[in-house]
């Protein structure tokens, strides 16, 4: 069974939500690191033409906004199994970490630090039922 179905089936059966969806939080600052990386610090004379640049900025966009939206989904996810695993119950106010440019890194590095303290941050195998 795929982590995908497994995941659909923990939603309709109230399973327990797998632990490991904190790291989807990180893909959308590591997606702006690169397009910080390929348009504002590389010149467009770097690349071999100037529609080279253009697709490069395009793609980057789409991957950004694309990982923006798993994140979201990441988030909700990784609340539930936090909210089901320990005495905290985050809420939904975190999701702000991706529309606040500077004060969200702050609040992803808070989210992180308090998820630690209660469940961990484990990125080793779980064990298969």
């Amino acid at each position: 069974m795929s982590r995908l179905n497994r995941t659909l089936s923990a939603l309709r059966t109230r399973e327990s939500v797998k632990d490991k969806w904190w790291v989807s939080l990180i893909v959308p600052y590591l997606m702006l690191g690169l397009q910080l990386l390929a348009i504002v610090i590389l010149e467009p004379s770097d690349y071999p033409s100037l529609s080279a640049y253009v697709w490069v900025a395009r793609f980057l966009s789409v991957g950004f906004f694309i990982s923006l939206a798993i994140a979201i989904v990441g988030l909700y996810f990784d609340i539930i199994y936090v909210a089901e695993s320990s005495d905290w119950k985050p809420s939904m106010w975190y999701s702000l970490m991706f529309f606040m440019p500077v004060v969200g890194v702050i609040i992803g590095l808070y989210y992180l630090y308090r998820r630690s303290l209660y469940v961990g941050l484990s990125l080793a195998p779980s064990p298969q039922a």
